[in-house]
Protein backbone atom coordinates (compact mmCIF):
# COMPACT_ATOMS: atom_id res chain seq x y z
CA UNK A 1 0.00 0.00 0.00
CA UNK A 2 1.28 3.51 -0.89
CA UNK A 3 0.47 6.46 1.30
CA UNK A 4 -0.24 9.89 -0.23
CA UNK A 5 2.91 11.51 1.23
CA UNK A 6 5.06 8.75 -0.28
CA UNK A 7 3.66 9.53 -3.72
CA UNK A 8 4.40 13.24 -3.18
CA UNK A 9 7.97 12.42 -2.10
CA UNK A 10 8.49 10.39 -5.27
CA UNK A 11 7.13 13.26 -7.38
CA UNK A 12 9.46 15.72 -5.63
CA UNK A 13 12.45 13.43 -6.15
CA UNK A 14 11.75 13.12 -9.87
CA UNK A 15 11.23 16.90 -10.17
CA UNK A 16 14.58 17.54 -8.46
CA UNK A 17 16.35 15.08 -10.76
CA UNK A 18 14.77 16.74 -13.81
CA UNK A 19 15.66 20.24 -12.65
CA UNK A 20 19.26 19.19 -11.93
CA UNK A 21 19.51 17.66 -15.38
CA UNK A 22 18.14 20.86 -16.91
CA UNK A 23 20.69 22.97 -15.00
CA UNK A 24 23.57 20.78 -16.16
CA UNK A 25 22.35 21.02 -19.75
CA UNK A 26 21.96 24.79 -19.48
CA UNK A 27 25.41 25.20 -17.91
CA UNK A 28 27.05 23.16 -20.64
CA UNK A 29 25.60 25.52 -23.25
CA UNK A 30 27.83 28.32 -21.96
CA UNK A 31 31.55 28.15 -22.56
CA UNK A 32 34.08 29.73 -20.25
CA UNK A 33 36.16 32.59 -21.68
CA UNK A 34 39.70 31.74 -22.75
CA UNK A 35 41.17 33.98 -20.02
CA UNK A 36 39.45 35.26 -16.89
CA UNK A 37 38.39 38.89 -16.98
CA UNK A 38 40.18 41.12 -14.48
CA UNK A 39 38.16 42.60 -11.64
CA UNK A 40 38.83 46.10 -12.90
CA UNK A 41 40.33 46.79 -16.27
CA UNK A 42 42.82 49.58 -16.63
CA UNK A 43 41.39 52.59 -18.39
CA UNK A 44 44.56 52.79 -20.51
CA UNK A 45 42.60 51.59 -23.53
CA UNK A 46 40.92 54.99 -23.70
CA UNK A 47 44.22 56.86 -23.50
CA UNK A 48 45.47 58.52 -26.67
CA UNK A 49 49.00 57.33 -25.95
CA UNK A 50 48.32 53.61 -25.56
CA UNK A 51 50.80 52.74 -28.29
CA UNK A 52 53.52 54.70 -26.47
CA UNK A 53 53.17 53.18 -22.99
CA UNK A 54 56.56 54.26 -21.74
CA UNK A 55 57.74 54.03 -18.15
CA UNK A 56 57.03 57.10 -16.06
CA UNK A 57 58.65 57.87 -12.73
CA UNK A 58 56.45 58.06 -9.65
CA UNK A 59 58.07 59.71 -6.65
CA UNK A 60 56.66 58.66 -3.29
CA UNK A 61 57.38 60.84 -0.26
CA UNK A 62 59.08 58.76 2.48
CA UNK A 63 59.33 55.69 0.23
CA UNK A 64 61.26 54.46 -2.78
CA UNK A 65 60.51 55.89 -6.20
CA UNK A 66 59.29 53.49 -8.85
CA UNK A 67 58.44 53.38 -12.53
CA UNK A 68 55.21 52.27 -14.10
CA UNK A 69 53.57 52.37 -17.50
CA UNK A 70 51.86 55.50 -18.71
CA UNK A 71 48.08 55.10 -18.45
CA UNK A 72 48.26 52.45 -15.72
CA UNK A 73 46.26 52.67 -12.50
CA UNK A 74 48.39 54.03 -9.65
CA UNK A 75 47.33 51.29 -7.21
CA UNK A 76 48.51 48.57 -9.60
CA UNK A 77 51.88 50.26 -10.04
CA UNK A 78 52.30 50.71 -6.29
CA UNK A 79 51.54 47.06 -5.64
CA UNK A 80 53.90 45.92 -8.41
CA UNK A 81 56.68 48.04 -6.85
CA UNK A 82 55.90 46.74 -3.33
CA UNK A 83 54.92 50.20 -2.08
CA UNK A 84 52.43 49.82 0.74
CA UNK A 85 49.01 51.02 -0.41
CA UNK A 86 46.92 50.32 2.69
CA UNK A 87 48.05 51.58 6.08
CA UNK A 88 45.49 50.34 8.56
CA UNK A 89 44.61 46.78 9.43
CA UNK A 90 41.06 47.49 8.25
CA UNK A 91 42.41 48.68 4.90
CA UNK A 92 44.64 45.66 4.51
CA UNK A 93 41.89 43.19 5.33
CA UNK A 94 38.71 44.81 4.05
CA UNK A 95 39.69 46.89 1.01
CA UNK A 96 37.54 46.76 -2.12
CA UNK A 97 40.35 45.48 -4.41
CA UNK A 98 40.37 48.57 -6.56
CA UNK A 99 36.65 49.09 -6.94
CA UNK A 100 36.68 52.70 -5.71
CA UNK A 101 34.23 51.97 -2.90
CA UNK A 102 36.18 51.92 0.37
CA UNK A 103 38.62 54.86 0.32
CA UNK A 104 41.45 52.94 2.02
CA UNK A 105 43.96 53.59 -0.79
CA UNK A 106 43.92 57.36 -0.30
CA UNK A 107 47.03 59.24 -1.47
CA UNK A 108 47.89 62.91 -1.79
CA UNK A 109 48.97 64.13 -5.21
CA UNK A 110 51.72 66.71 -4.75
CA UNK A 111 52.31 67.30 -8.44
CA UNK A 112 52.40 65.65 -11.83
CA UNK A 113 50.21 64.39 -14.62
CA UNK A 114 47.32 62.15 -13.61
CA UNK A 115 43.71 61.67 -14.68
CA UNK A 116 40.87 63.75 -13.27
CA UNK A 117 38.79 62.70 -10.29
CA UNK A 118 36.11 60.08 -10.87
CA UNK A 119 32.58 60.16 -9.45
CA UNK A 120 33.65 57.56 -6.86
CA UNK A 121 36.46 59.84 -5.70
CA UNK A 122 34.19 62.88 -5.56
CA UNK A 123 31.80 60.92 -3.36
CA UNK A 124 34.36 59.36 -0.99
CA UNK A 125 36.73 62.33 -0.78
CA UNK A 126 34.14 65.12 -0.56
CA UNK A 127 35.50 66.36 2.79
CA UNK A 128 39.17 66.04 1.81
CA UNK A 129 41.34 68.55 -0.07
CA UNK A 130 41.24 68.35 -3.90
CA UNK A 131 44.79 66.97 -3.90
CA UNK A 132 43.63 63.75 -2.20
CA UNK A 133 43.01 60.90 -4.62
CA UNK A 134 42.17 57.20 -4.55
CA UNK A 135 45.09 55.19 -5.92
CA UNK A 136 42.68 52.68 -7.44
CA UNK A 137 40.96 55.38 -9.52
CA UNK A 138 43.99 57.44 -10.58
CA UNK A 139 45.64 56.93 -13.97
CA UNK A 140 49.26 58.03 -14.18
CA UNK A 141 49.75 60.00 -17.41
CA UNK A 142 53.26 61.29 -16.67
CA UNK A 143 55.83 61.73 -13.92
CA UNK A 144 54.18 62.55 -10.60
CA UNK A 145 54.87 62.92 -6.88
CA UNK A 146 52.53 61.42 -4.31
CA UNK A 147 52.40 61.20 -0.55
CA UNK A 148 51.22 57.82 0.60
CA UNK A 149 49.09 57.62 3.74
CA UNK A 150 48.20 61.33 3.90
CA UNK A 151 45.95 60.87 6.97
CA UNK A 152 48.57 59.03 9.03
Amino acid sequence: RTFPWQARNEMHKSAIVLSLAAMVELASAFTAPAAPMPLRQSRAATSAATSLNMGVKVTVVNAEDFEMEKGEILRNGMQAANVEVYYTMKGKLFNCNGGGQCGTCKVELQGGAVSGRTDAENKLLAKDPPTFRLACQTLVNGPCTIKNKPDA
